[in-house]
């Protein structure tokens, strides 16, 4: 356990560097204004933007902890999916202590540090993605367990706070610096269809443990956030980013075990 708290404080160190030095501005975003307040929660929470950069340092900075390779993790009721029809959509997130984190989609190719359940984006609707106990504490038959949580037996202990809180759509968008030319949909540097404009994207819900969080609809960020690849953004907190400077929810106060669900709308697709 010790040798578990030496990495988790080694990961943080890490990730919040690189996360500093590769955020995206969000001022060259689209936005979808939206005026109304969702005050129904108990809780709050807050969504940070990070990178592929932000996820690579995470790994590479958790070395494996022998205490965790005795410890087996959840391997019920989660099933990794990686093909879609569609778009690849995922919840990024990380917790206050960088544990719980996920900062890939299923559908990347090679991913390694995709642990939660995606959407598969198939045309205009309503989906949720999200990250549970069972995603992040999955006993991956190649990857192992994950090295950055904290286990309780073949449990997560759960999550804490917020740095990151964000939802990607990966290969809609055609941004101007993407020169990639394999397919958008599992290569982030190839331009897609759509303009960030063409589209209206609304954040729906948040709930932690099934329980509605509060947050300002009018402050959550949408578009090209970072455009450098053509992934479609929905920032809901950034600790690097505008979104801290005029937080859309609470991120100290959010706290869950089990879950965190994001429910979205999204118009504009033509498939």
């Amino acid at each position: 356990m010790k040798a578990k708290k030496i990495l988790a404080a080694v990961t943080a160190l890490s990730l919040t560097t690189v996360v500093f030095a590769s955020c995206g501005d969000s001022a060259d975003s689209s936005s979808t204004p939206v005026t109304t307040t969702t005050t129904t929660a108990a809780t709050t929470t807050t969504a940070a933007t990070t990178t592929t950069a932000a996820a690579e340092s995470a790994a590479d900075s958790a070395a494996t902890d022998s205490s965790a390779g005795s410890t087996k993790g959840s391997d019920s009721d989660y099933t990794p999916v990686k093909t879609f029809k569609g778009y690849d959509a995922f919840l990024m997130f990380g917790d206050g202590e960088w544990l719980w984190g996920n900062w890939e989609g299923q559908g990347e190719p090679e991913a390694t540090k995709a642990f939660g359940v995606d959407a598969d984006i198939t045309g205009d609707g309503e989906y949720t993605v999200s990250i549970t106990n069972a995603s992040i504490s999955y006993d991956d038959p190649d990857e192992g367990i994950n090295p950055q949580i904290d286990l309780d037996g073949d449990y997560a202990v759960g999550a804490q706070g917020c740095v990151v809180m964000c939802v990607d759509i990966i290969g809609l968008l055609n941004g101007e610096k993407l020169k990639g030319t394999g397919d958008p949909k599992t290569d982030k540097e190839t331009p897609g269809k759509y303009n960030a404009d063409d589209l209206k994207v609304e954040l729906k819900s948040i709930k932690a443990d099934g329980q509605e969080v509060a947050f300002d609809k009018a402050k959550i960020k949408y578009g090209n956030i970072e455009d450098n690849n053509n992934c479609y953004r929905i920032e809901i907190y950034n600790d690097y980013g505008d979104t801290a400077k005029d937080s859309p929810i609470d991120k100290d106060n959010l706290a869950f075990e089990d879950s965190l669900e994001i429910t979205f709308s999204i118009e504009g697709l033509s498939e």
